[in-house]
């Protein structure tokens, strides 16, 4: 899969090895009301910005401070847990030199809230790989449909065909290959039910190391 001229990063999970950042991240924050989150809340949620979920569990349970007070608990544990779990995916920072070396342009688009994202990636040396970073907050949906990969492949100035998506969730990579994007999938245990269908949807895929890629992309 050679001959590309763009890379678009999902952070974390792809990045970063950081999804133990948003494990259970809400039942951490709710546990002190007492409050339970079941399987079938979390699922509900996936996909949701930061704000869209203190909303959606500001609706149903009836929590001090509302939606506001859920943002700032969940910001400071957000913020505790990037600074002790977080790290670079193996293999990630030699693979970003050598995108570098060769001229392709590389962007971010997450749905991780700017201030965490930034912080996180420019407190590992890592912010400077990118020519740009695109956020929930820049484009309003979630990447179940593809205007966070449109939009960056745009400023890239480059069409879907010219970029690859790395991605580690499945409903992701799906999205990008629909749109016209090669994808290549980031292997990750948190979303290890939807194995299948990130391998249908990937060109190529990172098992444990970026390393792995040596002489295929």
């Amino acid at each position: 899969m050679h001959g590309f001229k763009g890379a678009i990063f999902d952070m974390d999970g792809t990045l970063l090895d950081s999804m133990r950042v948003w494990t259970r991240l809400t039942q951490g924050y709710l546990k002190q009301f007492g409050l339970h989150v079941t399987d079938e809340e979390y699922a509900a949620c996936e996909g949701f910005s930061q704000p869209q979920v203190a909303q959606y569990f500001a609706e149903r349970y009836d929590l001090p401070g509302g939606a506001a007070g859920l943002m700032e608990g969940m910001d400071r544990l957000i913020t505790a847990r990037y600074e002790t779990v977080a790290k670079p995916k193996d293999g990630v920072l030699p693979f970003l030199d050598g995108l570098r070396a060769r001229g392709v342009k590389m962007a971010i688009a997450t749905l991780t809230a700017r201030r965490h994202a930034e912080k996180a990636l420019r407190d590992r040396d890592m912010l400077g790989y990118f020519d740009f970073m695109l956020t929930i907050e820049d484009v309003g949906v979630s990447k179940y449909q593809p205007d966070i990969y449109l939009m960056s492949a745009g400023r890239l100035g480059l069409v879907p065909a010219d970029c690859v998506v790395f991605e580690d969730a499945p409903y992701a990579c799906t999205t990008a290959k629909k749109a016209g994007f090669r994808v290549c999938g980031v292997a990750e245990p948190a979303y290890a039910a939807g194995e299948a269908e990130l391998r249908a949807a990937s060109d190529i895929v990172v098992e444990h190391s970026f390393d792995e890629l040596a002489g295929k992309l």
